[in-house]
């Protein structure tokens, strides 16, 4: 039987028994198990690790030690390196990692833990293309991946990497980066099934470049969304060193020059895929500030060199889901923001950067990413475009923006001002539809005191800002004097205060919706403008000229625009001015020599056709502006004008001018009222309405003591004259149309004249042409298409002088009042003018001088002219004029003093002459006087003028007596009455001519005197009581181009002395019967009837003429006087018989022609010749004639017969002549036979013979 206690104590050894050898099992497979894993494992596995490393990189891949822990299953791997031994680009001081028995559960590896200590990786950039480690990447990338390869499913836990280091070479670029003191903390990934719910919370530390980096977030990158939060912290980046390490891989023009700053980043950021068509979901939350930050821009031609940067932008409350296109801000603030920009120097370029295009980097050798397959792209396409659709969606709650240097300048010589405070106050900007309008407010101060102050509301959706605007008493000098050198204007503000108003509203795109035009595309409005300048002041820029514009005050109120946006057609659209007023304006503008205004070149002459195609752009491109009402203040204007010699100044003063209702639209009239002291003293008005297109002028005009001197530098090149003073008057209304149809006419009614008139001689500035005024009362002028339709009303000129002279040449000096040559030195017409070549004929010349072509005035409107033109009447009063002749040695001078008179209404349009009623005075001594009917006006010159004039003394005349008559006169005086009548083109003229006592001296040598006896025609010419009364008369036709009366009259005169001369009797007679000679019947010495009346003329002549006396020379004609001796033989033969038979003397006798061939046949009987005979030889009774034939053929008639027949007749005509005047003044001549020497004036030759001396 078995003790009780020794079951039990038997029972565990038994069982110890049991469990030994599997434990002595387990011993031994620990022991392999730690003998193979932990001591012969790794040196077996180390070699074999680098070969298979190395044949997969394609690069030495060294391990310095490995050890494995059998029973903790940690595995520790030392001094791993990779690359070439001498410069391996990856190097890892010791790597530990540790297998879970958790991977036999999952069939697959589970590490609970792998840490890395001091990695390095080297990255060098060898070349543009290539990398340390491109032979590596393309060996990786060479394999083609295995088809339908489900991913690994693995677990990593506790991922750490402490002490890393990165470095970057860039040997291209000669640039270096380096992250150091990497810590990367993982700690868990996992694409197990049963992990999936595991959060994996990464973080990353670092320094990159110096700069500390800390990331720390979570992820599950195997579920399905991909779901990832990261905070990210970035502290301290240097910004200006990322930038220039950035730079070569930026495009030239964007290429930019950092100088500082430092970048503070603390955002969130959230990512989760989701089903297509949704859009990922991407969040970036937090905020970040750029402080300190200093740029320097490219430099380009239109700003050179360009600084910028702030001192601190600050973004807050960033919330932003960028690929649903929405960002929320809760305030951004940028403070400190400068900005310097300096223009290139002069010649100087921007560099090749700024402008030549970016080369793209080559794409050799670098990683290759393959192409999206057609099914992504399928996939992706639908959100892109959804999201390229949307809007963006974004706010920001404040916005703050403050500038406290903005310093820009250009080439110009003065600079522009620098702002010194630019503030922007933004609240609730947000780009919903919906959403309330944005408050903002911004505030402008330069450097020099000028506050620009600005406010509104903006609506983001609808891009609409609204705004009001206050500028005061900003100081424009700095802004304008650049801005006038840089667009070369002509002036430089040198000072002026600025003020405006204004409100705003911008829109900056399209309103389909709104119900104005205006609005319903992109534009600007501007509405309740004001604007005052104030103490302007301006100097012309170009050098050394003087001009200026000074105004004491420029207001503008009530400005109303609209400004397109509309990028198809820009620009304004309507400008609207309530009232624009200049007070004080003062203008000195100088218009140059070449025509160029304040010095600046005169623009080039374009084009005719340039010139249409500019009219028709503007025209069309002309927006429509407005000023209600323009006015221009006590206002002064001077104009400079040098074009002329010397320079001509026009100027006027206090002018007031308003202009109503001005528009761009010019058939629009405008409302003008003119009030001005032009030149001086002198006044200029007007009121009335202007319509530019087409042109059309009404209204009332005043003008009132101008003076019209400033002309006087126009008129140099062209005139002789010199206007010492002239003033215009004038006041009524002009009319002006422009019509397409009908076009141009003008048309004054009113009053004008000329005041103070005075006229010089521009070489010796003697008084030429003078009067007090001349006006011309209720003028009508009008013209239109071409007619000039002139009433000159009623025409009155007082104290007038007028200054007349023949120069040596013969011509007026009124021919010489417009020069004649260009350019040619003035010429005297006041003083003698030496002739320019040999003279002609005196006689012809002072015709031809002293006359008027009357072929030219015969028609004062010559027929077809269509000019109508009429007066009212013309008043002269105390007129003198001044004639000096130079061409006859010595001078002859004569003044006309004392002139008055009037000539009544004429008009061309009508047939009543004008009545003539002027005197005056020759020398204030002889009266002159003119009366009459003149019509100038009419289709042909008509007049009936009476001109007297009494007691000139001829003395004054012996520069004429001495030059055409070769004698001085001592005495004697000159009385005129002339008639001239001229109608239908006809003159008819009489010239009576009264020279009382004219006695000449002494001889004077004149190579122009005539060869006539003028002595003797003078003496012929006057009368017992030494008077000439000579009678002139005249006629021709006004339209034969060679008449003038001058020229008929001076030849009138010669022909009288001529016919002194050689028809001396003929002159005596005045007119009737010729007394050179008495007729005697043929064969007789009786005075007959007529010849007795001829001498008692003769004698009567001569009894006025004491001066002359008679020669006297019998003549006898054989031709006539044979036949008229026999004849008269017969006759004494029949008075002789009658006699005898009645007892009476002979002489008394007188035989009838009834009783004649009674008394013949008693002659025929009675006479002792030889007689026909009958058969009987008694003598035959004959008929008459036969008788009278005997009887004739009788008579003895020889040449002393006639002798004695010339002798009876001188006898006869001396005894019958020296009963009538004193017989010593008749004288007989030897008697003449013959025809010889006897004057053609178709007598008979049977006469007595006259000769004067």
């Amino acid at each position: 039987m078995t003790r009780p206690d020794s079951a039990p104590s038997a029972a565990p050894a038994a069982r110890w028994h049991a469990w030994l050898k599997p434990l002595a099992g387990v011993a031994a497979v620990a022991v392999a198990w730690t003998g193979v894993v932990g001591m012969w494992l790794p040196d077996w596995a180390r070699p074999r690790i680098e070969a298979a490393a190395t044949e997969a990189l394609g690069t030495p891949v060294t391990v310095a030690a490995v050890r494995i822990q059998p029973w903790t299953l940690a595995v520790e791997v030392d001094g791993v390196t990779v690359g070439p031994r001498a410069a391996p680009w990856f190097t890892l001081k010791q790597a530990q990692t540790q297998l879970s028995l958790a991977s036999v559960r999952h069939l697959a590896p589970v590490i609970r833990r792998v840490q890395l200590l001091e990695p390095m990786f080297w990255l060098e950039r060898q070349t543009a293309d290539q990398f340390n480690i491109s032979p590596v990447m393309a060996r990786l990338m060479s394999g083609a991946p295995e088809p339908n390869r489900e991913p690994a499913r693995f677990a990593v836990f506790n991922i750490e990497v402490r002490d890393g280091l990165l470095r970057y070479t860039d040997r291209v670029l000669k640039q270096e980066h380096r992250v150091e003191q990497l810590q990367i903390g993982v700690p868990f990934v996992s694409n197990l099934p049963s992990d999936i719910a595991v959060d994996v919370q990464p973080r990353m530390q670092a320094r990159v470049d110096g700069s500390p980096l800390k990331i720390e977030g979570k992820t599950l990158p195997f579920h399905e969304g991909h779901r990832s939060e990261v905070q990210l912290a970035w502290q301290s980046v240097d910004v200006a060193h990322w930038l220039t390490a950035v730079q070569p891989f930026l495009p030239p023009s964007v290429k930019i020059t950092p100088q500082q700053g430092q970048l503070d980043t603390n955002l969130t950021v959230k990512f989760e895929q989701r089903p297509a068509p949704a859009v990922p979901m991407l969040r970036i939350a937090g905020g970040l500030q750029l402080s300190k930050l200093g740029l320097g821009l490219p430099q380009t031609p239109g700003l050179g060199a360009v600084d910028t940067g702030w001192q601190l932008l600050k973004v807050e409350g960033l919330d932003a889901l960028p690929l649903e296109r929405q960002v929320r801000v809760t305030r951004v603030a940028l403070d400190g923001l400068h900005l310097k920009a300096r223009p290139l120097p002069s010649g100087a370029t921007p560099p090749a950067s700024a402008t030549e295009p970016p080369v793209k980097p080559a794409a050799s050798g670098a990683p290759v990413t393959s192409a999206p397959s057609p099914a992504s792209t399928a996939s992706n396409a639908a959100p892109a475009a959804v999201a390229s659709a949307t809007p963006w969606r974004w706010s920001v709650g404040t916005l703050h923006l403050a500038a406290q240097a903005i310093d820009v300048q250009t080439t110009s010589a003065a600079p522009w001002p620098r702002l010194d405070r630019v503030v922007l106050d933004v609240k609730g900007l947000d780009a919903a539809t919906k959403a309330p309008a944005a408050t903002w407010q911004l505030d402008v101060a330069d450097q020099h005191g000028m506050t620009l102050r600005a406010s509104g509301q903006a609506q983001v959706a609808r891009q609409q800002v609204e705004a009001k605007l206050a500028l005061d008493q900003a100081s424009v000098q700095p802004w304008l004097a650049p801005l006038a050198q840089s667009l070369s204007l002509p002036l430089a503000v040198q000072q002026g205060a600025l003020s405006l108003q204004s409100q705003l509203s911008a829109r900056l795109q399209a309103d389909p919706t709104a119900t104005s035009p205006e609005l319903t595309q992109p534009g600007l409005n501007l509405s309740g403008g004001s604007v005052r300048l104030a103490g302007l002041q301006t100097q012309a820029t170009a050098p050394g000229v003087r001009d200026q514009v000074h105004l004491t005050e420029l207001a503008v109120e009530g400005a109303d625009a609209h400004l397109s946006l509309d990028p198809a057609q820009p620009g304004l659209r309507r400008l609207s001015l309530e009232t624009v007023t200049v007070n004080g304006l003062d203008a000195r503008v100088t218009r140059g020599r070449q025509g160029q205004w304040m010095g600046m070149a005169p623009p080039r002459p374009a084009s005719a056709a340039a010139r249409r195609t500019s009219a028709k752009t503007q025209e069309a491109a002309l927006p429509p502006v407005t000023v209600k009402l323009l006015r221009c203040q006590d206002c002064r204007v001077q104009l400079t004008d040098q074009t002329v010699s010397p320079a001509a100044l026009l100027s006027l003063q206090r002018t007031d001018l308003s202009v109503a209702n001005a528009s761009t639209d010019l058939r629009q009239p405008l409302k003008v009222d003119l009030r001005t002291q032009a030149q001086g003293k002198g006044q200029v008005n007007f009121q009335g309405e202007v319509r530019p297109q087409p042109l059309s002028v009404q209204g009332k005009v005043g003008v009132a003591g101008v003076d019209l001197r400033v002309l006087q530098s126009y008129l140099d090149p062209h005139l002789n004259i010199r206007i010492a003073a002239a003033r215009a008057q004038a006041a009524g209304r002009v009319q002006l149309q422009d019509d397409a149809r009908r076009g141009l006419s003008v048309r004054y009614q009113g009053r004008v004249g000329l005041s103070d008139l005075r006229l010089q001689d521009r070489v010796n500035e003697a008084d030429f042409v003078s009067w007090r005024t001349l006006s011309l009362d209720g003028t009508d002028l009008a013209w239109a298409n071409g007619q000039v339709n002139a009433n000159l009303g009623r025409i009155a000129l007082s104290d007038f002088f007028g200054r007349v002279i023949i120069n040596p040449d013969g011509q007026l000096n009124l021919t010489s009042i417009a020069s004649r040559e260009a350019g040619a030195q003035p010429k005297s017409i006041t003083t003698p003018q030496p002739a320019g070549a040999a003279s002609a004929p005196a006689a012809p010349a002072v015709a031809s001088a002293a006359s008027v072509p009357v072929s030219a005035a015969s028609s004062a409107t010559p027929a077809g002219s269509p000019m109508k033109l009429r007066w009212q009447g013309i008043t002269l009063s105390k007129g003198r004029v001044d004639f000096t002749d130079n061409f006859i040695k010595p001078n002859y001078s004569a003044n006309l003093t004392r002139i008055e008179g009037t000539i009544s209404a004429v008009a061309s349009d009508k047939p009543e002459p004008a009545t003539v009623d002027v005197a005056g005075a020759v020398d204030d001594g002889a009266p002159l006087k003119i009366t009459g009917q003149l019509h100038p006006l009419g289709p042909r010159l008509y007049t009936d003028i009476q001109g007297s004039a009494k007691g000139i003394e001829l003395t004054r005349l012996t520069p004429y007596a001495a030059r055409y008559a070769g004698y001085a006169i001592e005495k004697g005086s000159l009385s005129m009455t002339v008639h001239y009548k001229i109608d239908g083109g006809k003159l008819e003229a009489q010239n009576q001519i009264f020279l009382d006592q004219l006695t000449f001296g002494e001889k004077v040598d004149s190579p122009d005197a005539t060869k006539l006896p003028v002595l003797f025609a003078v003496s012929l010419l006057k009368n017992r009581h030494g008077v000439i009364d000579v009678n002139l008369p005249i006629s021709g036709s006004l339209d034969d181009p060679q008449f003038s009366v001058g020229g008929i009259i001076w030849r009138v005169i010669v022909n009288l002395i001529t016919k002194a001369v050689m028809a001396p009797f003929s002159l005596l007679s005045g007119g009737g019967d010729e007394l050179g000679f008495v007729p005697f019947a043929p064969g007789s010495a009786e005075l007959s009837e007529a010849a007795r009346a001829r001498l008692d003329t003769l004698a009567s002549k001569l009894d006025d003429r004491p001066a002359l006396k008679l020669e006297a020379t019998g003549r006898a004609d054989p031709a006539v006087d044979v036949a008229g001796l026999r004849a008269a033989h017969v006759d004494r033969l029949m008075r002789a018989a009658k006699a005898k038979a009645q007892g009476q003397p002979v002489d008394e006798v007188k035989i009838s022609p009834e009783e004649k061939t009674q008394w013949l046949a008693a002659a025929y009987k009675a006479a002792d010749i030889k007689k026909p005979r009958n058969l009987v030889g008694l003598a035959k009774t004959l008929p008459p004639a036969e008788m009278e034939a005997l009887l004739q053929a009788s008579a003895s008639v020889n040449d002393a017969a006639l002798k004695s027949l010339a002798d009876h007749r001188g006898d006869a005509v001396k005894a019958y002549l020296s009963s009538k005047i004193p017989p010593e003044r008749v004288l007989l001549t030897a008697s003449k036979v013959g025809t010889g020497g006897l004057p053609d004036d178709k007598g008979p030759s049977s006469r007595v013979q006259f000769d004067l001396k």
